[in-house]
């Protein structure tokens, strides 16, 4: 009887079986917390920025996928992570973006189970296009709202100056009568 192979072959990728096992459950977990976290945030959209745990798991999950050589999953994960904390800076999202990001974390999800039965799949095209336009228009908006701090500085500034001219004028002098 010959031995068991070390490894497991997905796709044309070949895994050691403990790095297999590992990457798979810890891989599992990660995108089940994602998916509830996003669920959960896709309620409050308006009322929140999208959380620090949604960013770190993605950040787990591209990073993991990495290590395994799932370079499809890993780069998905990091256009999720980077539109994930494009929001985040933004302060409140909308419901595309909820959409968006509950879209990203289910194809992760079947990624990894199509990773489990073997095959090497990649994401949606479309996904990625709706992913790289979220960081082309959340860049701009995250420009356009630091604009409109720095006017509001400079506006704030100028009200300043102008209060300091009114204080430092000397008094006018009484004229004799």
């Amino acid at each position: 009887m010959a031995p068991e192979p070390a490894y497991r072959m997905v796709g044309t990728l070949r895994v050691g079986i403990p790095l297999f096992n590992i990457f798979l459950n810890e891989a599992d977990e990660q995108s089940r917390r994602l998916g509830v976290e996003l669920a959960e945030w896709s309620h409050e959209f308006s009322e929140r920025p999208v959380g620090d745990t949604a960013i770190a798991l993605a950040h787990s999950l591209a990073g993991n996928s990495a290590t395994v050589g799932f370079t499809d999953l890993s780069h998905l994960a990091r256009l999720l992570e980077h539109a994930l904390m494009r929001s985040q800076a933004i302060g409140s999202g909308d419901a595309l973006e909820a959409s968006l990001f509950n879209d990203s974390a289910e194809e992760i999800r079947r990624l990894l189970h199509q990773f489990a039965a073997g095959f090497l799949k990649a994401p949606q095209p479309e996904l990625l296009a709706r992913l790289s336009d979220h960081e082309r228009v959340a860049a701009e908006r995250l420009h356009a709202a630091s604009l409109r701090a720095e006017l509001s500085d400079s506006s704030a500034d100028s009200k300043a100056a102008a209060l300091d001219i009114v204080i430092e004028a000397p008094a006018p002098v009484p004229m004799p009568l």
